[in-house]
Order: structure tokens, then sequence, then C-alpha cells
């Protein structure tokens, strides 16, 4: 059976709506066309809602008359349901504490802050736990991470550590080698000390060294016997496919008789410029001179440093370039000042 109950204020139907019938009238409102909220009107008792005044009961009550024009409804509702009632005045709050039909502030406030309360337990705190546990753990990982880049830190202050004392005792490893090597390079050329290499000679199966050798001092007038002579042969070849005869080392038993074989080679070679120590004068070769050259027996070390000083004073015009007691000398021409050849970097910055 259909519910033909209508709201007193709008007109509109009360069914499965929240109303208040009027103890007075009987009419029956909608709770909002009488300004009361939902939480209102579920706050309000058995006993208020039965002795529920409407505002014209109330206004008959007050004045002894009838007014029965008074709406009691909101205005929205009236404004847009109702427009045959737009002349007629509101009043929201006409309750009287006689019929007990309001809510008191107390009521309100116990309301709202149970409403809070039901908010911050089912919605709010949940969310608050999880930021709480989210901050939590984020600090945790914080204090972690903190943790670990301190010692991070304290690591890599102590391997720096290390590598500064690793990189000054490298250094002073460096340049103890370099030392070392400078000593180790001279006493190996000071064992020379009482040899010649004699190259260019051309090789014979049936040669004899040793009666060459003495052969070249008679040459240059520096008679050498064969008790002098403390070893004679030839060297290995550093390129094997040179064209070039094996040089002959010769040992003195003496570092002054190699002084003098030196000395008499380079002025024989001064008296006879036209006719240098070549071949021929030791009887070989007769039909094609080839140039004899009698020098320092240098290491080998030395040897590529004399290769490197005569290469680059060929680039750079240098007129002269000799060995004198294992140390190499350069000079550009007989007015400038010679140039002790230490090593290969001074070679390089020659220019």
């Amino acid at each position: 059976m259909a519910d033909h109950r209508k709201c007193n204020a709008c007109l509109k139907s009360v069914a499965n709506t929240p109303s208040l019938n009027c103890s007075r009238c009987k009419a029956e409102y909608h709770h909002f066309c009488i300004n009361y909220s939902l939480p209102e009107y579920n706050a309000m008792s058995v006993e208020l809602k039965s002795k529920w005044i409407c505002l014209q009961c109330q206004s008959r009550e007050r004045k002894g008359g009838d007014n029965s024009n008074t709406p009691v409804r909101s205005n929205n509702s009236v404004a847009l349901e109702s427009p045959h009632l737009e002349f007629v005045t509101q009043r929201t709050k006409a309750r009287t504490e006689k019929n007990c039909s309001c809510i008191s502030p107390s009521s309100i406030r116990d309301i709202i802050r149970e409403e809070f309360e039901l908010l911050f337990t089912h919605k709010i705190h949940p969310e608050m736990l999880e930021v709480r546990n989210a901050v939590s753990s984020l600090e945790a990982s914080m204090t972690y991470f903190n943790a670990e880049l301190e010692k991070v830190k304290a690591d890599q202050a102590e391997q720096t550590k290390i590598i500064g004392v690793l990189k000054s005792e490298t250094e002073s490893l460096r340049a103890t080698n370099i030392s070392l090597s400078s000593r180790l390079a001279q006493m190996d050329q000071h064992v020379r000390s009482s040899n010649v290499e004699i190259q260019c000679v051309p090789e014979n199966k049936q040669e004899n060294l040793i009666n060459t050798v003495m052969q070249l001092g008679k040459v240059i007038k520096c008679p050498i016997s064969e008790t002098q002579i403390h070893y004679c042969s030839r060297l290995a070849k550093i390129n094997n496919s040179s064209p070039r005869p094996r040089s002959i080392l010769v040992k003195f038993n003496s570092p002054r008789l190699r002084d003098e074989f030196l000395a008499a080679t380079s002025k024989f070679n001064k008296i006879n410029r036209e006719d240098k120590l070549n071949t021929s004068h030791l009887g070989i070769g007769a039909n094609k001179k080839a140039a004899i050259y009698v020098a320092e027996h240098l290491t080998h070390e030395n040897k590529r440093l004399h290769a490197a000083a005569r290469s680059k004073a060929k680039e750079l015009g240098y007129k002269f370039v000799w060995v004198r007691d294992a140390r190499i000398y350069m000079r550009k021409d007989e007015q400038s000042s010679y140039i002790y050849v230490k090593d290969i970097d001074l070679v390089n910055k020659l220019s």
C-alpha cells in the first residue's frame, strides 16, 4: 500500500526519510525542512521527538493567534520547491526552552566530538600510523646509510693515507732505482776501462786477431806486445742483418795502455787527414780501402746514447760528437762550447 504522507513544508513525500511529527497539530516534516541535520536528528531522544512542536504551533502559543503561513523549511527549499511561499517570513531559531525541541550547544559539541573521534579512529589514525611507520623506516634507513657513509669516509681516509705512504715510498724507490742503475752503469763501464773496440776490420776465417792488433799498433806508432793483450775476440752483432763486419774487442793489461792506444789513433788520423786509418794500413783489401775506427768499448746503454747523439747532431748541424772516458760530448762548431750528453732526455731537448 502506497505511503501518501507528505512534508507540511515542502509538500513532498516523507517516505523513507527521517521526519518529525508535531505533537500539537500532528503535521509531519522532513528533518532538513525544519533545519535539523541528520546527526542532530539522530541525537534526539524518543521523548524529545514525541514532544516536538512545529514553528506554526509555537507561534500560535506565543501570540494566541493563527499564523499558519509561517514557513518552517529552509531557504533553499522554499526558493526551489515552493515559489508560492516566497513572501512568507522564515524563522530558523524560534525554539523555546519550554518544549525542549532544540539541541543544546554541549550536545552539538558532543556529537561533533564523537564524529571526529570516529573519523580519527577509522580514517586518520590508521593513515597516521602508516605515515609514522614509514617515517620510522626512513629514519632507520637514514641512520644505516649515515653509518655506512661514515664507514666509507673512514675507509677512504685510511686508503688515502696508505696511498700517500705508498706514493712516497714509490718515489723513494724510483730515486733509489735510478741511483742504483746509474751506479751499475758506471761499474759496468768501469769494467771496460781497459778495452778498445776496433770497428770495420774485414773478417777472415784464418785471421789472427792478436797479430792484427799488434800490426795496428805499429801503424799508429803505439807498439803493443802480445803479453799486453789480455783478451781479443770478435763481438756478436746487435743487428744480424747489418753488412758491417763484427767489431774486435781488445782488452789491454791497463787503462793507461788503452788511453795511449786511443791517443795514438787520434794523432795518426789528425796527421794523415787525407789517408786516415783504413784497411790498406793493415794489408787488407788493397784494391778497396775501408775506414777503420778505434773507439772506447761502451756499454749497450752508452752505445744507444752515442747513436742518438750522432743522429741529433746530423739533424741540427752539429759538427762534432766524440767520446772521452765513456762520456759523450757534442759541439756545434769550433767557437761553441761543448755539451755533455748525460742522458737521452738532454738529446731530445736539443734544438
